[in-house]
């Protein structure tokens, strides 16, 4: 079959013609996806850090791009945000993230860097921000590069329902 294209758009922007036509609006077609979960914070000093109010946030930082999560009350919020990254090589970014706190977002912690070639193409996996008193928990999925999943082996499961070596007297 041949289909004819009749018409094109023109669009102010150059990712979003490639987002009409199909087409990653990046060359490389990779991604990340980045989830903050949540954090618990309940062992935190909070007056050694001067902390007045339980207001919690997380900043993530990939590229040249920065994003800032929604600022919510108490010692353990959720926050269930995704934020997606366009990634143009895997082993030149890092994923940069600190956690803030307080009316005037104080940071609290270090910023900790996450390396991207650890993660499993299409696989969401854990990461923890440490922070004084607790973690920030977050899950990343890589799309598009990473390492291509791999079978877990099963095969041992079990095995004590079939004489799987393990006697009891």
């Amino acid at each position: 079959k041949l289909s004819v294209l009749t018409s094109v758009f023109i669009w102010p922007s150059y990712s979003r013609l490639h987002l009409c036509l199909g087409v990653p609006a990046t060359m490389s077609g990779k991604s990340l996806v980045v989830v903050i979960t949540s954090c618990n914070v309940k062992k935190i000093d909070q007056k050694a850090y001067g902390i007045k109010k339980q207001l919690c946030r997380v900043t993530l930082k990939v590229g040249d791009k920065e994003v800032k999560s929604s600022v919510k009350p108490g010692l353990d919020p959720e926050w269930e945000e995704e934020f997606t990254f366009d990634i143009e090589d895997e082993n030149k970014t890092k994923v940069f993230a600190s956690f803030q706190m307080d009316e005037d977002a104080k940071q609290i912690g270090d910023e900790q860097q996450f390396l991207l070639p650890s993660l499993i193409n299409g696989k969401p996996l854990y990461k923890g921000l440490i922070v004084p008193g607790g973690v920030v928990n977050m899950m990343m999925t890589a799309k598009g590069f990473g390492k291509e999943g791999e079978e877990e082996d099963t095969s041992g499961f079990m095995d004590i329902m079939d004489g799987g070596g393990m006697e009891m007297d």
